[in-house]
């Protein structure tokens, strides 16, 4: 699990996020369910679930899941204008 902070709207920040996974390179992880605020990663039983709101960015992931998580984290992490915070 970890936080990131962005300093842009929740709307501003899940574009960045969507444009952050996008295309077919490596290293690239799918969206499997996008439901406004929330998003789940990965492939079938291998999730990573991510939330935003206000400010505030989460990452959680299931069992087999936590294989993927450094991969999300490091890729947001990446993206302009989020600094991790926990």
């Amino acid at each position: 699990m970890a936080k990131f902070s962005y300093s842009m709207t929740d709307a501003e920040a899940i574009l960045a996020f969507k444009k952050g996974f996008m295309g077919a390179g490596v290293g690239n992880i799918a969206i499997l369910k996008d439901k406004g605020n929330e998003f789940v990663l990965g492939a079938p039983m291998m999730t990573v679930n991510v939330k935003f709101k206000d400010g505030i960015c989460e990452t959680k992931a299931s069992l087999i899941g936590k294989t993927l998580l450094s991969t999300v984290n490091t890729k947001i992490e990446l993206i302009d204008g989020f600094k991790k915070i926990g």
